[in-house]
């Protein structure tokens, strides 16, 4: 009898302790309730060309202050874009070049390191065997990249290129082909200037190639930046030195700021929403 006495205050021992615990539990769950952490926000931005980032670097510079990881992937080498002033010529030396001052751009705007997918300059739309080879491999790369990263937003060159660049041109159909074809809460960005936002810029840009300009109604995302953004963009820009003089980078940032004014614009590829945020 004692044993089963014995036995029986035992259970109901450990009952009552089992009791507790899930009561304790319960009551610490409660008060402390459990939250997933936050998913990191990441921004791919795809360029035709090292030094392309230039064209929307203040809001790099926020978004890595902020603590956004920011990628940025390049598709060509970049080596066909000999200048004179720079003694470089092209070919594998100015690729060589260009890569060490996309590094140096990322560098200093706080971003990872560049990515680079290594297809030759000005051939993104050449016929090829199969047809389109390297314009496929701007959109496959991008796929792997959405793929690994998981980006929340990817910006890239609008349907204008900018300038008209045929490279800017492609990219932008390579990134925007990735994006359609995906059932993702992926946001899409071009940055854009109005005509008034242009007007500083086409001042020094060659007048043969001035930059296209797009309808401020479809211009309805607009993200500031501070002026310690814009002075962490000008750092990274002018690690481009085998496209650009000293005086050509003062007279770009100082046009291009002007033409921001504090603000930098962009289309979203579906729609006119408007937003403040690129995460928005």
């Amino acid at each position: 009898m004692k044993r089963v006495a014995l036995f029986t205050s035992l259970c109901f021992t450990s009952l009552c302790f089992t009791s507790l615990c899930f009561t304790s539990l319960c009551f610490a769950t409660t008060l402390f309730p459990q939250t997933t952490p936050p998913q990191p926000r990441i921004l791919l931005v795809v360029t035709a060309h090292p030094d392309d980032e230039a064209f929307m670097g203040p809001i790099l510079a926020r978004y890595a202050r902020e603590g956004v990881k920011v990628y940025l992937a390049i598709a060509t080498k970049g080596e066909k874009g000999a200048n004179e002033f720079a003694k470089i010529p092209a070919g594998d030396a100015l690729a060589d070049v260009r890569r060490a001052e996309a590094t140096c751009a990322c560098k200093e705007l706080g971003i990872e390191p560049p990515i680079f997918f290594n297809l030759n300059d000005g051939e993104l739309g050449a016929w090829t065997e199969p047809l389109a080879k390297n314009i496929h491999a701007v959109a496959y790369n991008v796929e792997k990249l959405v793929d690994q990263l998981h980006p929340q937003v990817i910006l890239t060159w609008g349907p204008e290129g900018g300038y008209g660049h045929p490279d800017h041109r492609l990219v932008s159909d390579a990134v925007t082909q990735v994006v359609q074809s995906l059932h993702s809460s992926i946001k899409l960005y071009y940055p854009g200037l109005s005509p008034a936002q242009a007007k500083p810029l086409n001042s020094v840009w060659p007048p043969s190639l001035p930059f296209h300009t797009t309808d401020p109604a479809y211009l309805t995302v607009t993200v500031s930046y501070t002026p310690k953004d814009f002075e962490t963009f000008k750092r990274a820009f002018e690690c481009h030195k085998s496209q650009y003089t000293p005086k050509a980078f003062k007279a770009l940032e100082k046009s291009m700021d002007e033409g921001w004014h504090g603000k930098v614009s962009f289309r979203e590829w579906n729609s006119t929403r408007p937003a403040t945020d690129l995460f928005q």
